[in-house]
């Protein structure tokens, strides 16, 4: 049995529905029970449990041979790394207790760093966390998530301007479609290894946010330029979006780390693979939906 947190989301959801067509036994870890309803008509067997809750959460995992874990961005959170600092402490507890045959839990990139990676610290501190434990783990240090951009569809196609929290816009960062990790995080599951392993997963091209507007022209057809937020709008914009202003402050500091080129994959020490899926492939599947 495998257990999958964030089964809901698009990573999750990609790695539970990798093992569900190879006839492998899943377990939807989820919060609301309508949630899991999906998955139970899948095929998969649904477990209650809130991040928090140690207890629900040792349920959940016990007698699995694989866990994945991902924890939410705690954009509605007034203290993210505290409310995050508990999440693990719990995940932890569940895990000692439970101990799985393994977990593959999603990091980020640039989570080598204890600092100046504004919201990736949260992931650092995964880390540290689960390097102690003696069972083994994989951290999958994911590029720039493709997706990010997809919220900024709608306003490219009515203005032809596509705002970027990247700067300058012709920067090239790698990045990666949330269905190549969901389909490694399965792959990892399945497959037999020890230790605490580091996977670095970028797709197999890196872009520019002119590259991505480019792709929108052509996809769109109509003309669309990048178009740079100033770095001390970084939080108000994010503030515009729902986010609280601690989350806010956390996500612009990140992105001040990518355009300083702080935030860069680690390189030393770890593994380096590649997803499949194109950025215009990664457009076109969402504007067909």
């Amino acid at each position: 049995m495998y257990a999958i947190t964030g089964i809901t989301g698009h990573v999750g959801g990609a790695a539970g529905s990798a093992l569900i067509k190879q006839n492998l036994p899943v377990k939807a870890v989820v919060r609301n029970p309508a949630k899991g309803v999906e998955w139970q008509e899948k095929g998969a067997v649904v477990a209650l449990a809130e991040l928090h809750d140690a207890l629900a959460l040792e349920k959940a995992f016990s007698g699995a041979d694989g866990v994945f874990i991902m924890t939410p961005p705690l954009f509605d959170s007034e203290n993210p790394l505290k409310d995050h600092d508990l999440m693990l402490q719990a995940l932890c507890a569940a895990l000692i207790k439970a101990q799985p045959k393994k977990i593959v839990y999603l990091s980020s990139i640039g989570a080598q760093h204890s600092n100046g990676t504004g919201a990736i610290k949260k992931l650092y501190n995964m880390e540290k966390v689960f390097n102690k434990l003696s069972i083994p783990t994989v951290s999958i240090r994911a590029a720039w998530f493709m997706e990010n951009f997809f919220g900024f569809i709608a306003g490219a196609k009515e203005s032809g301007k596509l705002q970027s929290f990247l700067n300058p816009t012709d920067m090239v960062i790698p990045m990666i479609a949330s269905c190549d990790i969901g389909r490694l995080v399965a792959d990892l599951l399945i497959q037999e290894w020890g230790g605490h392993r580091i996977i670095e997963l970028e797709g197999p091209c890196r872009y520019s946010v002119d590259d991505v507007a480019l792709i929108m022209t052509y996809q769109l057809q109509r003309n669309v330029y990048a178009s740079a937020i100033a770095e001390n709008e970084f939080a108000n914009t994010y503030q515009s979006f729902g986010f609280t202003k601690s989350a806010s402050l956390l996500m612009a500091a990140m992105n001040v780390g990518f355009n300083s080129k702080h935030i860069v994959f680690e390189a030393a020490g770890t593994e380096h693979m590649f997803g499949n899926t194109l950025l215009e492939d990664a457009f076109r599947s969402e504007l067909m939906t």
